[in-house]
């Protein structure tokens, strides 16, 4: 009954009614989640110093859906994908989590016999299940923010994710076979390297949300502040305080819950200082 209650509760951060399984839905989900839930690793710098800047522990789902109600919290890859996935079990989806790169969480969701690839964790445009399978819906997209998902042996499976932002790789390329089910205790080696002080969202300020009736994509990376419009036009600016930053995330982002003061202490602790010129 409590993840029944939970996933009612999630449901209605997303503004999403409970339905049977379908395509529809699951689009309805993809695009709810990317704009409600941010791509953000304050709440990964706050778990951070609350394990004693040592060991790190994936919050529940009960905890997750409490924490974007009382702190605005979303997560990263590893949480954002594998409290979805939990969400889409419990209405009923038949999916399952693959591998990506040996270090990305993805879902592959079928529906029909088809199979779907749903990716809500790394902060792309996934507005929709991408029916990789057949190399023609393969692509998605916002903006010059592109990701493909490419055929590299279909008959053993085999794909790889690609992302180009502004005409340019963006990242690593990461190979995935479709059919190799795997458990969020896979990744238990990986995210625990990525809690380490010196790992990537362990070591800048980071918060992204997709805000399509607006048309625009808001993102802040330390004291940068960046939309990305639709059209592909870019404006940055340059935060000087920690009281710009939370009137930003305040008043743009719509986040106000968001405890971004006490993840700039916790960077300070581990001696980063997000305002300094070589920050970015």
């Amino acid at each position: 009954m409590t993840n029944i209650n939970n996933s009612i509760k999630y449901l209605n951060y997303l503004n999403l009614q409970l339905e049977k399984p379908s395509y529809k839905y699951l689009e309805q989900i993809c695009n709810a989640q990317l704009n409600t839930f941010p791509f953000e690793n304050i709440s990964k710098l706050l778990y951070f110093r609350n394990h004693n800047y040592n060991n790190f522990e994936m919050p529940s789902f009960e905890k997750f859906t409490k924490n974007y109600s009382e702190y605005n919290f979303g997560g990263t890859c590893y949480i954002l994908n594998s409290n979805l996935m939990f969400l889409l079990k419990e209405l009923g989806f038949d999916c399952y989590h693959v591998m990506l790169g040996n270090e990305h969480m993805g879902i592959i969701v079928k529906i029909e016999n088809e199979r779907f690839y749903v990716d809500c964790g790394a902060a792309a445009p996934f507005f929709k299940p991408v029916c990789f399978e057949n190399g023609i819906q393969n692509i998605t997209h916002f903006g010059k923010d592109k990701v493909y998902l490419l055929s590299v042996e279909p008959k053993s499976n085999r794909y790889k994710y690609v992302r180009y932002t502004n005409g340019k790789q963006n990242g690593k390329t990461w190979h995935f076979n479709s059919r190799q089910e795997v458990k969020v205790s896979d990744f238990h080696e990986v995210i625990e390297k990525s809690n380490k002080p010196n790992a990537l969202f362990m070591s800048i300020l980071r918060c992204q949300l997709y805000q399509t009736g607006k048309q625009r994509s808001v993102s802040l990376v330390n004291n940068k502040f960046g939309i990305r419009y639709s059209s592909g036009e870019t404006v940055v600016k340059t935060l000087s305080s920690t009281e710009e930053i939370s009137k930003v995330l305040l008043e743009e982002f719509k986040l106000p819950k968001l405890p971004v003061k006490e993840a700039i202490e916790v960077l300070k602790t581990i001696n980063i200082d997000i305002f300094a010129e070589n920050a970015n």
